[in-house]
């Protein structure tokens, strides 16, 4: 007869591995929930452009400036260019088509809305005009989500990255205070 430890030894084996099957899904998960804005480009009328890290390498060694659309102006020769190298990638989603907008903002928002997104900036402006920028946070790297709707447009800027925003918008009010006097 075998003994209790044999028995069990399958069992526990299993256990193992379905917690390690469960385990992996739950972190593609997580992962798949931080990473899924390109669901927002599936809008009728949303325009969408990634500008991935060896082209935001090209713009800092060359000093120039990241323009991404309209919406999105980064380095050059202020204090943000400093910052252009810890960007790994820029992601900006625009729907400027009238039907679409409150679609693309309540889907911005319920991407937003996970655990692992931290609320940094809620406001409305006196027109009606919603800025809210939120946190991603894991070990170094950054993801910062700047949405930003009006009566006739919406935008979503992702940043993904190394850099501290905080660090880089204090640096930023700094030097616009240093241009004043």
């Amino acid at each position: 007869m075998k003994n209790l430890s044999e028995m069990f030894s399958p069992l526990q084996t299993m256990r193992k591995w379905a917690a390690c099957v469960l385990l992996v899904f739950v972190c593609a998960n997580a992962h798949a929930q931080s990473t899924n804005f390109e669901e927002l480009a599936k809008i009728k009328g949303v325009e969408y452009v990634q500008v991935n890290k060896d082209m935001i390498k090209h713009a800092a060694q060359q000093g120039e400036c990241l323009r991404v659309g309209d919406i999105v102006n980064l380095g050059g020769n202020d204090l943000g260019g400093t910052y252009l190298h810890q960007l790994d990638d820029v992601k900006l989603f625009s729907c400027e088509e009238k039907g679409s907008i409150r679609k693309f903002t309540k889907t911005a928002l319920n991407l937003l809305k996970g655990e692992q997104w931290e609320p940094l900036i809620d406001t409305k402006d006196e027109d009606g005009g919603i800025i809210k920028i939120y946190l991603s946070k894991n070990g170094e790297h950054s993801t910062n989500a700047f949405l930003i709707v009006e009566d006739e447009e919406a935008h979503l800027v992702v940043l993904n990255g190394t850099y501290d925003l905080a660090k880089m918008m204090q640096e930023g009010m700094k030097g616009k205070s240093e241009e004043n006097n």
